[in-house]
């Protein structure tokens, strides 16, 4: 809390505004220095959640309060969006431009699953970045509707999308990438679960999970799908319980006899 307050009151002052700036050329700076490591860092991260001694409090919160905060607060933020959320952020990006599509970082990095590669898409000033001056062998561009299509994909193959921002701050926009994720493979939602009593967080989508408990059969399909691990069946006689929904809609997606539906938050981020 007292970082932030610190923190706002530099921006206050105008003395570190132009980092958090869509249009920053020390933003773009920033975010092409965490490209160039990007797969070492996320594979480096992934081994080391496997750890141990990584699962021990004395360990896993200082690393929290030294790397994960500073990246969840500052660096790179995920938000959690279902699939109608994507498609129709996609449509609202302005024309001029681009989008392209590369192999996801992640999986790139620990080969986790076995999920399609090639599902990693670059939005705005990044689109350039990414295909033409930092991996222009690996991204290529494509258009609005074949984006929606490869999200689509993503979802019948058990993946869920999360529209991501560099340098947030507060509401700021800064949207640079949709990912299409795994709950095996997905770093960011690895470290959701593994630092959930910090916590690591997400942005949340604008929608939330609800349960129709009539029709619920507690079959546990939407327990052992949610990548958050925030949904729980307490026993045989009572429905699932959602708990910190993050708004993937996965659940949604996979339940077996339509007893999940998303709905609106009664709030917003």
């Amino acid at each position: 809390m007292e970082e932030e307050l610190i923190l706002g009151m530099l921006i206050a002052v105008g003395h570190i505004k132009p980092i958090y700036s869509e249009d920053s050329e020390l933003r773009k700076l920033l975010l092409k220095a965490y490209a160039w490591k990007e797969v070492e860092l996320l594979t480096a991260l992934f081994w080391a959640s496997k750890l141990p001694v990584f699962k021990l409090a004395l360990i896993r919160k200082p690393l929290y309060y030294l790397f994960f905060h500073f990246l969840g607060s500052r660096g790179v933020v995920c938000q959690a969006a279902t699939l109608e959320e994507t498609c129709a952020f996609i449509d609202e990006l302005p024309d001029e431009h681009e989008m392209a599509v590369g192999p996801c970082r992640c999986r790139m990095g620990n080969r986790n699953c076995h999920h399609s590669l090639l599902t990693d898409i670059v939005i705005k000033d990044t689109s350039k970045l990414w295909s033409r001056e930092l991996f222009p062998e690996d991204y290529r561009v494509i258009d609005k509707e074949e984006a929606k299509e490869i999200c689509s994909r993503s979802r019948q193959e058990g993946m869920f999308q999360t529209i991501d921002r560099h340098m947030y701050f507060k509401e700021s926009e800064n949207y640079f990438v949709i990912c299409n994720c795994c709950k095996e493979s997905c770093v960011p939602v690895i470290a959701y679960r593994l630092f959930k009593d910090e916590p690591y967080s997400f942005l949340p989508s604008t929608y939330v999970a609800r349960v129709n408990e009539e029709i619920c059969e507690k079959c546990g399909w939407c327990v052992e799908k949610c990548p958050f691990e925030e949904r729980v069946i307490k026993s045989k006689s009572e429905a699932a319980v959602v708990l910190n929904c993050q708004g993937c809609g996965l659940c949604a997606d996979v339940c077996p006899n339509g007893a999940v539906e998303m709905v609106l938050r009664s709030w917003r981020y």
